[in-house]
């Protein structure tokens, strides 16, 4: 099974970069029809969590930590390399090394998958370019549940 890997910006080779700009790029903006600005700055304060393959960068997300919140973001697995668990890694990666409370904007047709991972819905559906998301939030274990 291939090894999570982690870096910030300045941590990523070039080739690294542009395989994650790619991937997001072929997922978000071509798959997806949703022509919006997929290099927003953000990267820079980012750290980065993939996995490869054999064929190269199979899965991603982004972590940005803001004030009181770790925000989870640009999750994306290559289309031929879904259904096998590898954003999940990625996903139970960083709760386990990172500091929560965690918040992220989901599409919404994925709810279910990371209400499993222990997210909740915390605000109502918008449209983010165009497409719907909500708002979920997961709280540090043992504080704020009741």
């Amino acid at each position: 099974m291939s090894e999570i890997e982690e870096a910030s910006f300045d941590g990523l080779s070039l080739e690294c970069l542009y395989d994650i700009l790619r991937l997001r790029v072929e997922v978000f903006v071509v798959e997806q029809q949703c022509p919006y600005p997929e290099i927003d700055n953000l990267d820079f304060e980012a750290i980065h969590v993939w996995i490869n393959d054999e064929q190269g960068l199979a899965s991603y997300l982004r972590v940005i930590e803001e004030e009181d919140t770790c925000r989870i973001g640009r999750v994306v697995t290559r289309p031929d390399a879904r259904s096998r668990g590898l954003s999940r890694r990625l996903i139970h990666h960083v709760l386990d090394r990172t500091d929560g409370p965690w918040a992220l904007s989901a599409q919404s047709y994925l709810r279910d998958w990371y209400t499993n991972l222990g997210f909740d819905q915390n605000g109502p559906e918008f449209l983010e370019d165009g497409i719907p998301h909500i708002p979920m939030f997961r709280e540090i274990e043992g504080i704020g549940k009741s």
